[in-house]
């Protein structure tokens, strides 16, 4: 592990436990065995170590990893999401299983849930990448199941995609709570559930 690096994790880490506004770049320093003077020559600010945390995590989500996998064409991810659309929605909670079996990421998470009131940054990050974008990717994803005649035409697919959603943002909720006691077995139960949320509310607005 570089410096950059060690300043990465061990600001993560004091964020996570302190809060971003209780952690200055001194603290930061003396925790690395660095000077104050040395995170200048890796980072030019706090500010901008948090944002490159905030980019890790951005870089990790896959919520499109089907879509853009270079191996299928067009045609092919959209007959995969058409004919099974619980092996798309599968493909995506390995990816946040996976995601959040890493102790880094559970403490990205924390500190996003116990700062987003009282820093802007955090807030906004929590607005666009956790909350607006995955949205917009499930409502296209209802769009085109409602195309296909997949579900019924009465549904609304802005109204499901938050349904949808809304058990795995609870499920981010409820690991970012007990991060301390969180194990893989606790996590393999956790996105067990949520798989079997996504199965029930699919199968209550296919068309029979």
């Amino acid at each position: 592990m570089n410096t950059k690096e060690k300043i990465f994790d061990v600001s993560l880490d004091l964020f996570s436990k302190k809060g971003y506004d209780s952690v200055s770049l001194r603290e930061i320093a003396e925790s690395v065995g660095i000077k104050k003077s040395s995170i200048y020559s890796h980072y030019p600010s706090k500010e901008a170590i948090l944002l490159d945390i905030f980019q890790y995590l951005t870089d990790l989500f896959e919520y499109d990893e089907l879509l853009n996998s270079e191996d299928l064409n067009l045609t092919a991810k959209n007959e995969i999401l058409i004919e099974n659309p619980e092996l798309f929605y599968h493909i995506g909670s390995e990816a946040m299983r996976k995601m959040f079996s890493q102790e880094r990421n559970l403490k990205i998470w924390r500190l996003i849930f116990i700062q987003m009131h009282h820093n802007d940054a955090i807030r906004d990050f929590f607005q666009n990448e956790i909350l607006v974008k995955p949205l917009l990717f499930w409502n296209d994803f209802f769009t085109i199941l409602k195309e296909n005649g997949i579900i019924r035409q009465d549904c609304n697919p802005e109204l499901l995609a938050k349904e949808y959603y809304s058990f795995p943002i609870y499920l981010l909720l409820e690991i970012s709570a007990n991060y301390d006691d969180i194990s893989e077995g606790h996590l393999d139960d956790f996105f067990k559930e949520t798989e079997e949320h996504a199965k029930f509310l699919l199968n209550c607005v296919k068309v029979k």
